[in-house]
């Protein structure tokens, strides 16, 4: 992750909580949230930033060579991945259907 990016987090870092196939305009479009493009260690992204009340710093992100055209959200890392998650789908209002991954399933199937 950027460094830029990790001091902005309250923790230090951050970790993906979530992805799905809407793009970054999608998800922010109609809430007064700008987005940006810029490019990391990984590929060139666009990508938006602000906090949520209740979760603090979020950070979007669709890297233009994402093998499943995914749009990732992030949150800060000590933040419990159920609880980020519930409250990004509400915030985004999205249904099941519209999450492709999320961290809580794969810590979920690591623990069994």
């Amino acid at each position: 992750m950027n460094e830029q990016y990790a001091r902005e987090w309250p923790s230090g870092d951050c970790r993906p909580v979530l992805a799905t196939a809407k793009t970054v305009s999608d998800l922010v479009d109609g809430r007064g949230i700008a987005t940006f493009r810029e490019k990391d260690d990984l590929d060139w992204f666009e990508g938006a930033r602000w906090t949520v009340d209740g979760i603090g710093p979020v950070l979007i992100m669709k890297h233009d060579n994402n093998p499943e055209n995914l749009t990732v959200l992030y949150v800060d890392s000590f933040l419990e991945p159920l609880f980020a998650e519930e409250q990004l789908t509400r915030y985004f209002d999205l249904s099941g259907e519209d999450v492709a991954w999320c961290l809580s399933k794969d810590l979920k199937r690591n623990d069994e």
